[in-house]
């Protein structure tokens, strides 16, 4: 089953890593929510969804943060190896499990755009050839 791009099925331990960072480096400068979503253009409400973990910061937030705080973009991402060495055997397993399926699908949607792009540069004869082989193998 392909996913959409953008889809979010909740927090993973980097995304509550990255947003407790965050949270950290506001509360550390004096910086209220409602101050963090004006500097974004959001509402307060979102700040808090970011903040429990009910949305993702994206790419752009953070270097937009990164910009206005004078921090390196690497500092939201300080210290995760130790949130996942904390993570039991089944958590780090469904994590890499959900790493290797999204790699899977892009795999082979890759291997599907090459045999359509190769497929349509075949002439009506090489097609036959094509389907006569096919055939071949799906009989045996």
């Amino acid at each position: 089953m392909k996913r959409r791009l953008g889809r979010f099925d909740g927090p993973n331990v980097i995304d509550a890593h990255v947003a407790e960072r965050i949270k950290m480096l506001r509360k550390v400068l004096g910086i209220n929510q409602r101050q963090l979503a004006n500097m974004f253009g959001i509402s307060p409400q979102q700040i808090q969804k970011f903040e429990v973990g009910r949305d993702r910061y994206k790419a752009g937030h953070l270097h937009l943060l990164s910009e206005m705080f004078g921090v390196e973009i690497d500092f939201f991402f300080e210290g995760i190896p130790d949130e996942i060495a904390k993570l039991s055997c089944s958590e780090r397993d469904k994590i890499i499990s959900t790493v290797n399926q999204k790699s899977e699908v892009k795999n082979s949607s890759a291997i599907e755009a090459g045999f359509i792009d190769n497929i349509s540069r075949l002439s009506e004869q090489q097609l036959l050839m094509v389907n006569e082989r096919l055939s071949r193998l799906t009989d045996d």
